[in-house]
């Protein structure tokens, strides 16, 4: 787990040397944000702790805690390449492989909130094509994982992570990549969501309902024009922008 992190790592350096002109810098620590990739076994489709001289450890069971991983299983960890969504689900096979891997994850109870490097997964779905299952499993944990009790978050809060993920889902959108400036959409919980910006402007989300309960998204607008992308950019955050999620019951058909 350690190699993934640090490949996050990478490429979010990366970032900080590109913006400096550093361009030696960038292409250094852009190679190096690919390492990841030493860490998935193709055979097995998981990530693997690997020996030195380059064969996989065993025994190997993708479901069961292992010395290699921090605090969790190499399922869970195998989604840990936030910088890089597309070359994982290259390497899984394609969009269709990578949900039904999500699909199993899923419904074998093998995602665990309170274990903050998996906050991502729900919103896999929609890098991989099927935005409708983010939707749904966004809203499910929002309702299972909370609540106003003394019990109300299902892990340690972990430097305000727990609650960082429910602010940001509830508004309807999520850093998968904190460092690439792109937020992967879903249903926002409220009916309008409105961010105050310096100088009187205002970041503005609505939902609009075709009956009480829509949960999926058929059209997003924004400043009026139909906005067709998978993700919400930071400079329309910054710049003021105005969306607006028509909402309905069912999933949209693609």
């Amino acid at each position: 787990s350690r190699t993934l992190e640090y490949s996050f790592d990478d490429y979010a350096l990366a970032q900080f040397a590109k913006g400096l002109g550093k361009t030696g810098d960038y292409d250094l620590l852009l190679k190096r944000s690919q390492n990841w990739r030493n860490a998935f076994d193709s055979k097995t489709g998981f990530v693997r702790g690997r020996h030195s001289d380059g064969t996989w450890t065993e025994p190997f069971d993708p479901n069961s805690k292992a010395s290699f991983i921090c605090e969790g299983t190499p399922f869970q960890y195998t989604w840990y390449v936030p910088h890089d969504i597309p070359g994982l689900i290259q390497a899984m096979g394609g969009e269709k492989a990578s949900t039904d891997k999500l699909d199993a994850f899923f419904r074998e109870g093998r995602y665990w909130h309170g274990n903050e490097p998996g906050h991502q997964i729900p919103y896999l779905y929609t890098l991989a094509g099927k935005p409708y299952r983010t939707q749904e499993v966004v809203r499910n944990i929002i309702q299972e994982e909370y609540g106003t009790g003394s019990g109300g978050l299902s892990g340690n809060e972990d430097a305000g992570q727990m609650s960082a993920w429910l602010v940001f889902s509830m508004m309807g959108f999520y850093p998968v990549c904190p460092a690439s400036g792109q937020y992967v959409i879903t249903t926002p919980a409220f009916d309008e969501i409105k961010i105050f910006l310096p100088g009187g402007k205002f970041f503005l989300i609505s939902s609009v309902s075709s009956k009480p309960g829509s949960n999926y998204i058929k059209v997003i607008t924004r400043n009026g024009g139909v906005y067709p992308h998978r993700v919400i950019n930071h400079e329309d955050i910054v710049k003021g922008s105005r969306f607006t999620f028509q909402l309905v019951e069912k999933p949209p058909t693609p």
